[in-house]
């Protein structure tokens, strides 16, 4: 049996392991030149630059089934965060996993005492949900903004906390993504923790790479369009070559799916820019940042070198920040909105710009009800797969979890 994976990013790389462990000769046709997708990191003068802002949730359930988390050298953030608004911080963290911020975690005024008990009675519920991916979960779907509401949260810690530090996740303050996707990242804050690889992001789908036999994925590589004969699809076309295959998965980004095999994928994004500085004097920790102002350009930051000191070189530091605007501003504006909001946090903070990742396309928005209406991997064309985010959800569980399933499927036809 010969299958086709088009795109090498999360899901298109697990689809393909799990064919190859099951004897099936598959290639893995990539556009760009280097695996990962969107996933993926580089190397400037030393420090290493995710391609925007993204973290690894240790207790992912799909993922750990698929990495050798001790070969990735995961380094982990400390549990909760620093929100600052203005000169004045505060610190939330949980005192089970983090001690040392017990004292200042009681003393915070960004949050009620009722709050902090709710805090405790959410992550309580949470480490029983038993669904792998947050589309998966039971129960009536609201936005997040009402379920934290009717779950008795104030005003306060929901705008001063809430906001930006699920704006870091959902890339929208609005709270208005599905509470699916709260609780499951709740879930995932509760029994594990928040890391990354010591030597970037990047390493993840490489991981997946190195599974595959040598020479299955072709990079500078794109699949001009498939082959067809009749009601069915049997290879594509790649610089005016013909592929055969037994099977063809369409793993690349949505609206490559939409062109090449007519998925019905999310048309609508949320991105990020994402800021890096070479930085001194911060001394923020391994915690990361928020920005409770509402008028705010930065939305969160986090000196990425405290956690995992690899991404920088010897002697320096590296801070990342993120903005959920800005993306039509020129460079040195988003340099200087950048240090113009830190420096008022920390104003002993001594930065100097490094790179600008402007990512338009991170994740699909994800209102209540969305999971319902996302495509099947199954299409209704024979030899035809779908592998992607789109088909469960937007994070690197739900990719790799999509790509479980179509080559799953794949066996299956």
């Amino acid at each position: 049996m010969r299958v086709i994976v088009i795109g090498a990013g999360l899901a298109g790389l697990t689809c393909a392991k799990v064919l190859a462990e099951r004897g099936v000769e598959v290639v893995v046709f990539e556009a760009s030149d280097g695996v990962g997708g969107r996933v993926r990191t580089d190397e400037r003068d030393g420090f290493l630059l995710d391609r925007g802002f993204q973290v690894y949730f240790t207790a992912y359930p799909v993922s750990r089934r698929h990495l050798d988390h001790e070969a990735l050298n995961l380094r982990a953030f400390d549990p909760g965060a620093i929100v600052c608004r203005g000169r004045k911080k505060d610190v939330l963290s949980d005192p089970l996993r983090d001690p040392k911020a017990l004292v200042p975690s009681l003393l915070s005024d960004a949050a009620t005492f009722s709050d902090k008990l709710e805090t405790l009675k959410l992550a309580a519920k949470s480490v029983v949900e038993r669904a792998e991916a947050a589309g998966k979960l039971d129960g009536a779907d609201v936005s997040s903004l009402e379920y934290l509401r009717r779950e008795g949260f104030s005003g306060r810690i929901v705008d001063d906390f809430y906001r930006p530090f699920y704006g870091g996740i959902f890339l929208d303050r609005s709270l208005s993504t599905s509470s699916r996707v709260l609780r499951f990242t709740f879930k995932m804050l509760a029994t594990g923790k928040i890391a990354v690889p010591a030597r970037g992001i990047g390493e993840i789908p490489k991981q997946l790479a190195a599974r595959l036999p040598v020479g299955a994925v072709r990079t500078n590589s794109p699949v001009r369009s498939l082959l067809r004969e009749g009601d069915r699809v049997v290879g594509v076309e790649v610089a005016g070559e013909k592929h055969e295959a037994d099977a063809v998965v369409v793993a690349t980004d949505a609206s490559v799916a939409r062109r090449l095999a007519g998925a019905a994928a999310p048309e609508d994004s949320v991105g990020q820019v994402c800021v890096y500085y070479a930085a001194g004097g911060l001394g923020s920790g391994k915690k990361i940042v928020l920005s409770a102002e509402d008028e705010g350009f930065v939305n969160n930051a986090v000196e990425i070198s405290a956690v995992a000191s690899s991404y920088a070189p010897r002697g320096q530091h590296l801070l990342s920040v993120v903005a959920l605007g800005g993306f039509e501003l020129p460079d040195a504006e988003i340099y200087r909105r950048g240090v113009e909001e830190v420096t008022r946090w920390y104003p002993e903070a001594d930065l100097a710009p490094l790179a600008v990742y402007r990512v338009p396309y991170a994740q699909f928005p994800q209102p209540p009800g969305i999971h319902e209406r996302l495509p099947e991997n199954l299409t209704g064309t024979l030899g035809l797969v779908l592998a992607g985010e789109y088909t469960e959800d937007s994070s690197i569980n739900g990719s790799m979890l999509s790509g479980e399933k179509a080559a799953g499927e794949v066996m299956r036809a």
